[in-house]
């Protein structure tokens, strides 16, 4: 039970993150490899807004709010003045990004391994059997909100219509009405927000430390392969299955194999589905960004 537990709770930090960077490689066609560390760039604002005397709910909207805001600047000024130059030179500037943005963390918080300082608590527990902490279940609550409020604003809301319009047929989108330059801020706003917010809670069921950017931007590419590209129900479910299935392995291999665990699933899993878990229910119109 604690497995599976503990296997949804980290599920529900690779949603964050494989939702946003799902949502950009649709929008945008490229691989953004810095949006791993716009996970790092949460956890350590977390830490910052903490330090004056700001609690952890508090702390993480700001996260959401400020990742939100640098995420579209790195847009405007990094990555729309080369968007005409092809996938590659987006793809070389996101890497370009990712260790300026490493770089300037590690010049102003250290290299030293760090860790909120959260009130200790009980765990809760069913049948005297402990289950998880009130952090741990707030992940999850948070994280249920966040896919309903995220299926809700593509479907039923006018920006997220023209999302989806944009992510489709740029030209076309344009034609109706739809503003891409407004819309690409939107889907930046969005996913650099939900990258913060895993950030956040990566740190807390963890540490921080100038490596969790990389390692969680292989985990993200892996859930949004996994889940087929540009359906958010595959990448949720897909984000969820992952969770799980590196919790079970690492009792059998040793924690250090914890990614390749992570791809020994999309490999199993893709065999029987090519297009990912998408395909299951593309058929009856799976929802798409």
């Amino acid at each position: 039970m604690e497995i599976i537990v503990f296997g949804m709770i980290s599920g529900c930090i690779i949603l964050f993150g494989a939702l946003g960077f799902s949502m950009t490689l649709k929008a945008e066609g490229f691989i953004n490899v810095a949006h791993g560390q716009m996970l790092l760039l949460g956890a350590y604002l977390a830490l910052a807004f903490s330090s004056f005397g700001l609690g952890m709910v508090f702390s993480t909207l700001l996260v959401m709010v400020c990742c939100g805001f640098i995420g579209v600047l790195i847009y405007r000024f990094l990555y729309s003045p080369v968007k005409n130059r092809g996938i590659l030179v987006l793809l070389f500037t996101s890497v370009g990004v990712a260790y300026a943005i490493n770089g300037i963390v590690g010049a102003l918080a250290g290299k030293r391994v760090m860790a909120y300082d959260l009130p200790p608590v009980r765990a809760l527990r069913i049948d005297d059997v402990p289950i998880m902490t009130i952090y741990e279940l707030m992940i999850v609550g948070f994280a249920l909100v966040a896919a309903i409020a995220v299926h809700l604003f593509l479907t039923a809301t006018w920006v997220g219509k023209s999302i989806r319009a944009v992510a489709d047929n740029f030209d076309l989108a344009r034609v109706r009405g739809f503003d891409p330059r407004r819309t690409s801020d939107y889907v930046w706003f969005i996913a650099s927000a939900l990258a913060g917010v895993a950030g956040v809670f990566s740190g807390i069921i963890g540490s921080l430390h100038l490596g969790m950017g990389w390692q969680q931007i292989i985990i993200i590419l892996a859930a949004t392969v996994l889940g087929g590209l540009g359906s958010i129900y595959g990448v949720m479910l897909a984000s969820v299955l992952l969770g799980i299935g590196m919790e079970i392995g690492i009792t059998i291999l040793p924690s250090n194999y914890r990614t390749g665990v992570a791809f020994l699933i999309i490999i199993a899993i893709l065999f029987l589905r090519p297009e990912g878990l998408q395909s299951l229910w593309a058929p009856r119109g799976g929802a798409r960004i």
